[in-house]
């Protein structure tokens, strides 16, 4: 089986090249303030430009959460990602509002603990690209993804969907061959797994699970 994999919560040349090296075929870019791997707009610009300057292929996701529209707008006309990924609270009816208006394809990032987030995730199925299926967050959390934290993946065994979708939540170079056995995903997502500190990229980490997606 084929295994697709996103680094996310990139915010280094340095970072993005080594995700690129190893092969993966996403690179993450966060802009959302509390986050440890928050890049402001411009920084942010300049770094994708350098990514594609160097002549790399890897589809550029910017990471938000529930943005408004003068952040869309910054986005499109001066970012130019390839995807946006919309990680907060955003409805159905917004999502479809921020594909139509960015013009380009929308991962909808949901929180999953148990079959009823399952089910209620449906609702997006027919109107992002992609769905990517989360650990649901601690109440009292600061962040609504990047924790380090997973869920039941059985909970994914069998999922047919209209969409393709990414795994997410606690995934490691040591785990994610069995979560994505258990699950079946077909596309993955790591940030805090590949991280020597908050917001602190490995090139080892990376690599590492970069390799075992790749013989997977």
């Amino acid at each position: 089986m084929s295994v697709s994999a996103k680094i996310c919560g990139i915010s280094t040349l340095s970072a993005a090249r080594t995700a690129i090296a190893e092969g993966a075929a996403f690179l993450g870019f966060i802009h959302f303030a509390r986050s440890p791997r928050h890049i402001e707009l411009t920084a942010l610009a300049d770094l994708m430009r350098s990514i594609r300057a160097e002549g790399a292929t890897q589809k550029l996701v910017s990471v938000v959460v529930d943005p408004n529209d003068a952040v869309l707008e910054a986005l499109r006309d001066s970012v130019k990602p390839d995807l946006i990924q919309l990680h907060g609270k955003e409805t159905p009816e917004r999502v479809a509002q921020v594909r139509a208006f960015m013009g380009i394809p929308v991962i909808k990032a949901l929180s999953i603990s148990d079959a009823a987030d399952l089910t209620a995730a449906q609702a997006f199925d027919g109107v992002a690209d992609y769905l990517m299926f989360d650990a649901k967050p601690p109440k009292d959390a600061l962040l609504p993804g990047g924790l380090g934290i997973s869920f039941d993946w059985t909970l994914l065994k069998g999922y047919a969907g209209k969409k393709p979708w990414f795994l997410a939540g606690g995934l490691t170079p040591g785990n994610v061959a069995e979560a994505v056995t258990i699950s079946g995903a077909q596309y993955v997502d790591v940030s805090s797994g590949v991280e020597s500190a908050p917001g602190v990229k490995d090139p080892n980490l990376i690599s590492g699970f970069l390799r075992t997606v790749k013989a997977l």
